[in-house]
């Protein structure tokens, strides 16, 4: 069993994979290598073309994440982007579709096609039900690796079976932290902490290897551009405000984050503990009261958590282990193609580090 195998994986808490093996050829997560397609019950919504209470778009965008897209979105529409509901966050660095819903009173009538740089959203109906994360299925992925290498074809099918048959530790994935900069769960830990003094350097000042050498040099300077949409909210907010408004914007995800850190961190325990199989069941995230702390008392106490703000981090449950279905493997004229689907919560990044290790270039 390989430990920590891709350099992001220390800061993340990502530790156990099934193998050493590997796809031998480096895949970058581009929008032209990786596809999402995000699955919704439409049906259980009380779909419609024609009517219903809420306008329902397909949203499709390349090298944008989903939190910028909603605001030009909303933006164009005339409305608070509070006012749109998305069931996920698609990666950045991918060619994604996925839906966003509106209340029907909100949208002009002649309103069908919103279009922007990098991205497109079109009506395609309404929705009778107000949609909830629980209206989203899961994403398909596609993910094309060109120049292949012989061989590759035989490992990733070994691989595959392999994780069908033993599944994967349902780790968050890389995204959820960031990838040119992974403090989102650093900065949550701040917010639990009441240490907006560290907050504030992390968030404006600390800067990463893999970030743009143009945000890294407006930290320098203490100058944030529109680019950099909320450090600018922060610096410029009322004195006191400032943090309020960030985590209302991110709809808490930082805090989120850090829960999902103490959450992989768990997994790291209960592997090392008593084995895969200890993965087996469905587990609590760190603020479910008795249940959590139970499991997570050690964690709390090394990261010197206050017990009174430990309910803040949330509480849901999640199985362990995770398995990828509707899984496609083709090859031909060194174009190997990887497709599968996972079910809502589960990240195909955490498929991709099994498969390529260190070769998975995700900046």
């Amino acid at each position: 069993m390989t430990y920590y195998p891709h350099p992001l994986d220390y800061v993340t808490g990502l530790k156990h994979v099934l193998t050493h093996r590997k796809i031998s050829t480096e895949l970058k997560i581009t929008p032209d290598t990786f596809t999402v397609e995000e699955v919704v019950n439409f049906q259980e919504l009380g779909f419609n073309r024609e009517k219903g209470e809420y306008a329902v778009f397909r949203v499709t965008k390349r090298s944008m994440d989903t939190l910028r897209v909603k605001r030009l979105l909303a933006k164009q529409i005339g409305i608070p982007d509070s006012n749109i509901i998305h069931l996920g966050l698609k990666d950045k660095e991918s060619t994604s579709t996925q839906f966003f819903f509106v209340k029907k009173t909100l949208v002009s009538n002649d309103l069908k096609e919103i279009c922007g740089e990098n991205y497109a959203a079109l009506l395609i109906g309404f929705a009778r039900a107000k949609p909830t994360r629980k209206s989203l299925v899961g994403n398909r992925f596609k993910i094309t690796l060109e120049a292949s290498r012989p061989g590759d074809y035989s490992i990733a099918e070994d691989l595959l079976r392999l994780i069908v048959a033993s599944g994967l530790p349902s780790y968050y994935g890389y995204q959820r932290f960031g990838v040119e900069r992974p403090i989102s769960h650093l900065l949550g830990k701040q917010i639990l902490l009441g240490r907006e003094d560290r907050f504030s350097r992390f968030f404006l000042r600390e800067h990463y290897p893999w970030e743009k050498m143009n945000s890294a040099v407006a930290r320098i300077k203490g100058s944030f551009p529109g680019r950099l949409f909320y450090e600018k909210l922060y610096v410029e907010s009322p004195l006191s405000k400032g943090l309020e408004l960030v985590q209302k914007s991110t709809s808490r995800i930082l805090v989120e984050a850090y829960a999902s850190y103490l959450y992989n961190l768990l997994l790291n325990k209960l592997v090392d503990t008593c084995g895969w199989g200890c993965l087996n069941r469905v587990l609590p995230a760190p603020g479910c009261g008795e249940e959590g702390s139970t499991l997570y008392t050690d964690l709390f106490e090394k990261e010197g958590l206050n017990p009174d703000r430990i309910s803040e981090l949330g509480c849901w449950w999640r199985t362990g282990l995770f398995k990828p279905s509707n899984i496609s493997l083709k090859h031909a004229n060194n174009l190997l193609e990887i497709g599968f689907f996972l079910k809502q919560g589960f990240y195909a990044s955490m498929v991709l580090r099994e498969l390529f290790k260190e070769n998975l270039v995700l900046k």
